[in-house]
């Protein structure tokens, strides 16, 4: 029996089948596949920074190229009070914009090259490094 089992190793090696599998090559159409669903499904960039019609409904020609905020500060005035912009900025094919920088941002909350991190209501997102190059791979192909 032990010489059997021995036989059927040896022939899963000379023919291969034991062979781990190949770790899968990320290529450029699957990162932008994945940074599609997570600016759109997951981080919701395409909430803000897209233009709306007049009822409410996300221009689909525009999504991603700047718009008004649909909400307002829940601190309007007052002590504690937090300004923040009411139009988001442009972010298709991420103009004005390094890779790092907006890694940066994504990753850690920092852009660095001395440009100062969005104030409210963009979150302080803290993603993984593959996520945020994900999210930079699909905003510069739109």
């Amino acid at each position: 029996m032990l010489g059997w089992a021995l036989l059927l190793v040896v022939l899963l090696v000379v023919t291969g089948s034991a062979q781990a599998p190949q770790a899968h090559q990320v290529t450029k159409a699957d990162a932008v596949a994945r940074g599609e669903y997570l600016a759109n499904s997951v981080a919701m960039c395409v909430q803000c920074h897209s233009t709306r019609d007049e009822r409410g409904n996300i221009i689909e020609s525009q999504k991603f190229r700047g718009g008004t905020i649909p909400f307002t500060s829940p601190w309007p005035g007052g002590p504690g009070s937090k300004e923040w912009p009411h139009q988001a900025p442009n972010i298709a094919g991420l103009p004005g914009f390094t890779d790092e920088q907006v890694i940066g941002l994504l990753t850690d909350g920092s852009m660095g090259g001395g440009r100062q991190a969005p104030r409210p209501p963009m979150p302080p997102f803290r993603m993984a490094k593959a996520d945020a190059e994900a999210i930079v791979a699909y905003l510069r192909s739109r």
